[in-house]
C-alpha cells in the first residue's frame, strides 16, 4: 500500500454578502418602513374626520338606531365615534281609551328618572341620521312641548332648578 501525501487545501469559503446585497437589503427595509409609517398616518388622519356628515349644528334631526329605537333631537356635535343631541325627544306607543293604538311625543329631559340634558350615541349604533323638517308635524309637536314648559316656568320660579 502506498502512502500518499495529504494535500492541505484551504477550506472552503461561505461566501459572504457582497457589499451590494447590504445595501439593498437596507433600503427595501426602508422603503417598507416608510410605506408602513405612510398608512400609519393615513389611517389616523381619517380616524379625526367626521364619519357622519349631517349638516348643520343646532338643527332638529331623526337618529334611527340599529336597534330599532328613533330619537329626535338638537343636533350639538358630531364626531367620528359619536353624535350629541340636545333637547331629545321620542316616541312612545300607547293605548287609547277607544282601543285605537296611538303615539305621543315624549322628551327625555322631562320624563326620564335621571333627566338627561343631552344624549350621546356612538357612531355604530346610527342606523340613519335625517334632518326634521322645521315644518313638519314632529317639529311642530316638540315646538308645543318647549312652549308649554316655557309657560310653566314662568309661572313658577323654581321651574328649572335642580
Amino acid at each position: 500500500m502506498k502512502m500518499d501525501t495529504l494535500e492541505l487545501r484551504p477550506a472552503v469559503q461561505v461566501p459572504v454578502w457582497k457589499s451590494w446585497q447590504v445595501t439593498l437589503a437596507l433600503v427595501l427595509g426602508l422603503v417598507t418602513a416608510a410605506a408602513l409609517a405612510a398608512l400609519a398616518v393615513g389611517d389616523w388622519r381619517r380616524s379625526t374626520d367626521q364619519v357622519i356628515v349631517p349638516g348643520p349644528l343646532g338643527g332638529l334631526y331623526s337618529v334611527q338606531l340599529v336597534n330599532g329605537q328613533v330619537y329626535y333631537g338638537v343636533l350639538l356635535e358630531a364626531r367620528p365615534a359619536y353624535l350629541r343631541l340636545g333637547e331629545v325627544y321620542y316616541i312612545q306607543s300607547y293605548q287609547q281609551p277607544n282601543g285605537q293604538p296611538g303615539n305621543r311625543v315624549v322628551s327625555r329631559r322631562k320624563n326620564d328618572w335621571h333627566g338627561p340634558d343631552t344624549q350621546t350615541i356612538p357612531a355604530d349604533k346610527i342606523l340613519t341620521l335625517d334632518a326634521v323638517g322645521p315644518q313638519s308635524q314632529l317639529a311642530r309637536l316638540i315646538q308645543q312641548d318647549q312652549a308649554g314648559a316655557g309657560a310653566a316656568a314662568a309661572g313658577n320660579p323654581l321651574a328649572g332648578q335642580r
